[in-house]
């Protein structure tokens, strides 16, 4: 799964179809969740409390309808926070 969340939200940038948004909301809610689950004891509470709010963010169940320039914002942000976070996790697994 490595950085591929993350370049899922950079490609949710660009203009794509609604379909892409409605699978991309299920694999950053599932990726997300794995991570948790599989990081909760090495995670501090900030990193556990920041992927959270990233979850509720994209999941697919109750789904925020805001504009697009917002989900821009918040794809690029998120994404930028996923690549650095599993970066970090592939160093420290390589230390």
């Amino acid at each position: 799964m490595n950085r591929l969340l993350a370049a899922l939200l950079f490609i949710a940038i660009l203009p794509m179809p609604y379909s892409y948004y409605l699978y991309l909301r299920i694999a950053i809610m599932l990726g997300v969740i794995y991570l948790l689950v599989s990081d909760w004891k090495i995670n501090d509470d900030k990193t556990k409390g920041i992927l959270i709010v990233i979850g509720v963010l994209f999941n697919p169940f109750a789904p925020l309808h805001i504009t697009k320039w917002v989900w821009i914002i918040i794809d690029f942000i998120a994404g930028m926070y996923l690549w650095t976070y599993l970066h970090a996790k592939t160093i420290n697994k390589q230390s």
